[in-house]
Order: C-alpha cells, then structure tokens, then sequence
C-alpha cells in the first residue's frame, strides 16, 4: 500500500467548536479525544511501517527507532480497546506504558548517535548476559551436563546477541544503571518534558505498582475513618490523559518525521501539525467545560 492510500484510510476527525461548546457531558469530550487518539495511531502504524533508503529493511539504529514506534502502536491499540470498554485502571497502566515509550522515542530522536544505541542495546542485553552466565555456573556445577533445556535457552540467547550485532563481551563488567547515562526523569527533561513527567509517568506508575493512592482511587470504596468496603466496578475514564498523550505522540511524530528528512513525508508533517492544532482546541473546550460546570 503506498503512502497516499494509507494516508487516505485514516480519518481525520473534525474539530467544530460550535459543536464543542454545546456539549452537555464529558462522554461526549472523551468521544472526540478517542477519535483524535485513533487518528494519531493511524500516522503511528504508517511511520511504523515506513523506510526511506535503497532497501525495506531497517540497520540496528533504524531498528530501535521503529521497534519504539511498532510498541507504540501496538500499547495504543490496548489503550484504545480499554477506553471502549469503559476501565481507567487498565488505560491509566496503558498510559504509564506510552509515555516511557514517547520519552524514550524522544530522546533517541533528539539524540542519537551509535553509541547511544549502542548503551540501548547493553543496557537491554544485561539480563541476557546475567542468564547465560548463571546457566554456566549451574552446568559447572553439575560437572558439566547440560539439561536440555539449558541447552535451549542457552541457543536462544545467543541468537538474541548475534541479532544485536554484540557479543556477552561487549557488554561492560560493571552493572549499567541506565542506558544513556541518565534515568526516565532525566531523559524527560533532557526532552523538554520535565514538567509533564509526573502527570504523565510519575502518577501512572502508582498504578503499574499497585501503590496504596491507586487502591485507594480504584479499587476501594471509603466508608469512614478506618472503614473500606471493596469496588469492583471499573471506572470511566476521563478526556484529559487522552488529550495530553496525543498531543505527546503527534509532537514526538513530527520530530521522528523530520529526523527521516524525506521529501515524500511532507504531507505526514503536515497532518500531525493539523491533527495536534484540533487536538488542542478539543482539550481547551473540555477544560471550559469543567469551568462552566463547577461555576453551576
């Protein structure tokens, strides 16, 4: 399928403030903020499926760049399928999810160069490493037999490194804490994203963990002081996470699609200015909404 026909197939919702500002429920806002979301993961499987250059295969620093951008899509999928089924718990994990891939993404984007995929590569590769050398320890062990099953895993790891371009030995001794030298909140900043870092991840993370805060927000119900009662319901989620990621990811698309520096990708740049322009005047009538309802 060529560009101009997958293009085509995404449909681009239409933004009417007109229409906005008579909206009387918040379904009716997170009804557009899904549409929006839907439309940027359409531009997202399109730059995931994209190659530019003589061949239709990616090289191991293309292939990090795209592999985020496949992850993306596919995480959007969920995210998407959880706000159809109405549940904020399993889209609030989703969201943690997308926005470390939108920071790494970013990040790479802004900065790469071989040896940050290459610390990528290593930083991912250490439990591989760790593996194979407890598997040794353990044939040592034994006196030297090897379990089936030692054998097996042992051949798959080494698949992985050979598919990596590394070997065990390319990998540091020392213990590698963060790859780029710098951890997520350090990467957001770097990416200009310092700010929304804890709305984005830092609370989101508390519902991966299952912290107190998110059996508190989801799966509790408060009687009285001391007093809890279980809450099975799901809960709905609300337009404004939805808003802040999409205008995240078409952002980071734009930078992914100058990085590309195509000719035939002008039109893609394109849409996703126009796409996070609607997106933000669909989020700014949501918050005139909130307004206008607590004013009541």
């Amino acid at each position: 399928m060529s560009l101009e026909s997958s293009l085509a197939a995404v449909e681009v919702v239409v933004v009417d403030e007109k229409e906005l500002s008579a909206f009387t429920r918040e379904s009716q806002h997170f009804r557009v903020a899904f549409n929006l979301f839907r439309e940027t993961a359409g531009y997202v499987c399109i730059l995931a499926n994209t190659t530019v250059g003589p061949t239709q295969s990616w090289n191991i620093g293309q292939a990090v760049l795209g592999g985020h951008l496949v992850r993306m899509f596919k995480l959007m999928r969920f995210a998407m399928e959880e706000s159809i089924e109405r549940r904020e718990e399993m889209l609030s994990v989703l969201i943690r999810l997308i926005a470390e891939c939108v920071i790494n993404l970013r990040y790479l984007i802004l900065n790469g160069s071989p040896e940050l995929v290459r610390s990528y590569l290593a930083y991912s590769l250490q439990h591989e490493k760790e593996l194979a050398s407890l598997i040794r320890t353990n044939i040592k062990d034994r006196g030297g037999e090897v379990l089936p099953i030692e054998e097996r895993m042992l051949r798959s790891i080494a698949r992985t490194f050979a598919k990596s371009q590394l070997s065990e030995d390319d990998l540091p001794a020392k213990k590698i804490r963060n790859w780029g030298e710098k951890n997520l909140f350090e990467k957001a900043k770097a990416v200009g994203l310092g700010d929304a870092y804890t709305a984005i991840f830092g609370g989101p993370s508390r519902n991966v963990h299952g912290g107190w805060h998110d059996l508190l927000q989801y799966h509790l119900e408060y009687d009285e002081p001391g007093m809890f009662r279980p809450k099975l319901e799901f809960k709905r989620p609300r337009p404004q996470p939805i808003y802040s990621l999409t205008h995240l990811i078409a952002e980071t698309l734009e930078g992914y699609v100058d990085l590309l520096n195509h000719p035939g990708l002008s039109e893609v740049a394109d849409r996703l200015r126009d796409l996070d322009e609607r997106n933000y005047t669909a989020s700014d009538a949501h918050e005139r909404y909130l307004v206008a309802k607590h004013a009541v």
